[in-house]
């Protein structure tokens, strides 16, 4: 038999009760209540240290996959934005779009095929893409307001005045583009021939970009150019 001591790490839990073998427990000097307690769990705690590493390993792993894909979209994407040739750059587009979908590459290739559409005339197309995007835009992405402002304009050219609208309304409760969605408002109920709401979204805008006042609440400034066409608006109404 081999009387070799052990040293204290190589000893089971198991010969040590049999055999009286002090072990890292007694060598840590816990509270003999804890010391029994781990003893009589043992195979408990030991699965969950086991799942806890599971867990964390796992975790690991994808956070180091994520982040490669990631890289690998913002590279995609950076590629097809350089092409030149316009059906190549769609399709350099589409794949990123499609292959990335859970990425912020995707998301601006998904917008990028919109502008394409939207410089090619092709206004229901472009708002139909931007419409999917916005939608999956949270309120606290700084794109959403961007986004609406891109959409109420399609949906202006297209003469689609309520969609249009819809956006606009949306866009008001973005702060430092209350002025231009109030602007947008009064010119799309001019259109759709309600004088006094055109009026009142006007008389806002003036209102809401007095000298300072605009500055005062960190809003955008607004150039006096359009103070003026606003205020030419207004007149022309209110004749």
């Amino acid at each position: 038999m081999d009387s070799k001591p052990k040293h204290v790490f190589h000893v089971t839990l198991q010969e040590q009760a049999a055999v009286g073998t002090p072990g890292v427990l007694d060598q840590l000097h816990l509270p003999p209540a804890l010391v029994t307690f781990l003893q009589k769990n043992q195979r408990t705690i030991w699965r969950i240290v086991i799942v806890a590493a599971v867990v964390i390993t796992a975790g690991s792993l994808y956070n180091s996959w994520r982040e490669h894909i990631l890289s690998k979209a913002a590279t995609a994407y950076d590629q097809a934005v350089e092409i030149a040739d316009e059906p190549q750059k769609r399709a350099a587009l589409q794949k990123v779009a499609d292959g990335y979908g859970s990425t912020p590459s995707a998301l601006w290739s998904r917008i990028a095929l919109a502008h394409l559409d939207q410089q090619e005339g092709k206004t229901k197309e472009a708002a139909a893409k931007l419409a999917a995007v916005e939608a999956e835009v949270s309120a606290k992405n700084v794109l959403k307001p961007l986004l609406l402002v891109n959409l109420g304009g399609l949906y202006e050219q297209d003469k689609q005045f309520d969609k249009a609208e819809a956006m606009y309304q949306q866009l008001k409760g973005f702060k430092g583009f209350e002025p231009m969605a109030l602007d947008s408002l009064g010119r799309v109920y001019e259109a759709m021939g309600q004088k006094d709401k055109a009026v009142q979204m006007y008389q806002q805008y003036m209102g809401l970009t007095e000298l300072g006042k605009e500055k005062k609440e960190s809003a955008p400034v607004r150039s006096f150019p359009e103070r003026e066409l606003v205020q030419a608006s207004l007149n022309r109404l209110l004749k």
